[in-house]
């Protein structure tokens, strides 16, 4: 009988999940988490832009679903900063993974302890970003809908006292008809559904709605506060206030002293010829530096026809990954960067979950052991005003210092994009030859959304590999456009067989660009390659 009910309420697959998955900690466990629910955990373009990179920040959600509302609020604060906690109650606190993003206390559901209030208030004042749900349980459905219970005013208190700006984020979700039903009837019996919600929200979808910044005044009244941040809240992302039409704009720069004294912070990899530095960025999580490089990706990106149209373009890889940048201290600019991954780094902490290319391919169990072996290379640019220059080059020279500290690597992987601005039968031009000459003969990934041809594929039928290429440029060159940078640069590295396009998949997420999941066997480099970039000492 118990495990007839483990397994209708989910708490059999929470036990499952939490077995699988005990290595990991802290954002890793959300990602495989929300990676396992497969909420629509859908964000609107705008909201990242409003959460401040850092400072005091009291961010205050409403709570339709129960601990799915935690996760995903943890994991979109989590792509612009690290230093984000949630106050939970003593049932969550029990998931040891996610300890170190917790702050247990009763605050709105009992008596708290005055240790546990001055918790929170010590988050606050040392500058971290707290969750706080203010209703303390889950919304019920009444006659207005799906809405929150009686808000409580404690969070007035922590905003207070710390002086902390709060966010008002709507999640706008809701349970099942049967929660509801057995809410109406018994509402201690509603709350043993929860997990079994959690784990019926497939594909269901959860958006997350940013409000604006709110300063909660010394003497403003607790009622007139707590009605002033809930009407706010009810308000992010609501019709009245029109879409954007088109990409936003850019978000401003960050400034001169800032960006010097962050890149200062970051390692010293090597100098060019020219004067340039090439650095490594560690733990860059919520950093100035962070938000130039999201900044100066989507300038980069929007030039080509590409960019995620928000004014920055982040993601919640970045804060962990590391970055290798091109630095003109003359100029004090940032000319080009790299984000680069260790397989086995990934892995360890956060399963498949942690890596960017899973969250676009599937990859075959036959796949792992090369990602523990491997690389992840992505979201590669370089600055327009530096196109023409040799920084590309110097950010591979960048990639050769960094797998000389690591000579365990033998692979390198990564997304490569064909711009959406494309004509169509360009793009498939690309995609056919690389498919043909580029492909691998063993099924080691697939596209979570495979792109498919409009015409019959290009086949090159009686062409060798030469020849194709040169009637491939020809045909591009009929539509205005030319072979990608990065296709011809990832393949002329190694001699034949080293570099593979193991799929090709559409990013909706990217301006519908088309990717290419390329595998690069580092013991195929060609030699001159292999003594440029990896034998090569940088001054």
């Amino acid at each position: 009988m118990l495990q007839r009910w483990a397994r209708w309420s989910g708490l059999d697959r929470i036990e499952a999940f939490h077995a699988e998955h005990a290595q990991l900690r802290g954002l890793a466990f959300v990602a495989a988490a929300l990676r396992e629910l497969e909420p629509r955990h859908e964000v609107d373009t705008a909201a990242l832009v409003r959460i401040p990179a850092h400072g005091a920040l009291l961010v205050v959600a409403n709570h339709p679903c129960g601990a799915l509302d935690a996760l995903a609020l943890l994991d979109m604060v989590g792509r612009v900063r690290r230093d984000v906690r949630v106050l939970a109650n003593e049932v969550l606190a029990l998931v040891e993974p996610l300890a170190e993003l917790l702050l247990p206390v009763r605050v709105f559901g009992g008596a708290a302890g005055v240790a546990e209030l001055r918790r929170v208030e010590r988050a606050l004042r040392r500058g971290e970003c707290v969750i706080v749900f203010p209703a303390g349980e889950v919304s019920r459905l009444g006659l207005r809908g799906v809405r929150d219970g009686r808000w409580r005013a404690g969070f007035l208190r922590f905003a207070r006292r710390a002086s902390a700006p709060v966010l008002p984020v709507r999640v706008e979700a809701r349970n099942s008809a049967l929660f509801y039903g057995m809410s109406a009837l018994c509402r201690p019996a509603s709350a043993a559904l929860l997990a079994r919600e959690m784990f019926t929200r497939h594909r269901r979808p959860l958006h997350l709605h940013v409000g604006d910044l709110l300063t909660i005044g010394e003497s403003e009244g607790e009622h007139a506060a707590v009605r002033r941040v809930r009407h706010a809240l009810d308000a992010a992302g609501r019709a009245e206030a029109p879409a954007p039409v088109g990409p936003l704009p850019l978000a401003p720069a960050i400034g001169a002293r800032e960006l010097a004294r962050a890149v200062d912070a970051t390692e010293l990899l090597g100098a060019t010829s020219d004067g340039k530095q090439i650095r490594l960025a560690r733990d860059a999580g919520g950093s100035p530096l962070l938000q130039e490089i999201g900044r100066l990706r989507e300038l980069t990106f929007r030039q080509v026809g590409e960019g995620t149209g928000c004014s920055r373009d982040l993601d919640r890889y970045d804060a962990s990954y590391d970055h290798i940048l091109v630095w003109d201290a003359q100029a004090g600019r940032i000319a080009g960067a790299y984000r680069v991954m260790r397989g086995a780094e990934a892995l360890a902490r956060a399963g498949l979950a942690g890596l960017y290319t899973a969250s676009l391919f599937r990859y075959a169990d036959a796949a792992v052991p090369r990602l523990a072996a491997g690389l992840e290379l992505g979201r590669s640019f370089v600055v327009p005003d530096y196109w023409g220059s040799r920084s590309l080059d110097y950010l591979w020279q960048g990639i050769g210092a960094y797998l000389r500290r690591h000579p365990g690597v033998r692979y390198l992987y990564g997304a490569v994009s064909i711009s959406a601005a494309l004509p169509r039968h360009a793009s498939e031009q690309v995609v056919g030859y690389y498919q043909r000459f580029y492909g691998s003969e063993r099924t080691l990934a697939s596209a979570r959304r495979p792109f498919a041809f409009a015409a019959p594929a290009p086949t090159f039928d009686g062409l060798d590999i030469a020849a194709a290429f040169e009637a491939m440029k020809t045909a591009l060159a009929r539509l205005g456009t030319s072979v990608p940078t990065l296709y011809k640069q990832y393949t002329e590295l190694c001699e034949p067989g080293g570099a593979r396009f193991l799929a090709f998949g559409v990013d909706p997420e990217f301006s519908g660009s088309i990717d290419g999941l390329i595998e690069v066997d580092l013991e195929c480099l060609r030699p001159r390659k292999r003594q440029r970039y990896l034998e090569r000492a940088m001054a």
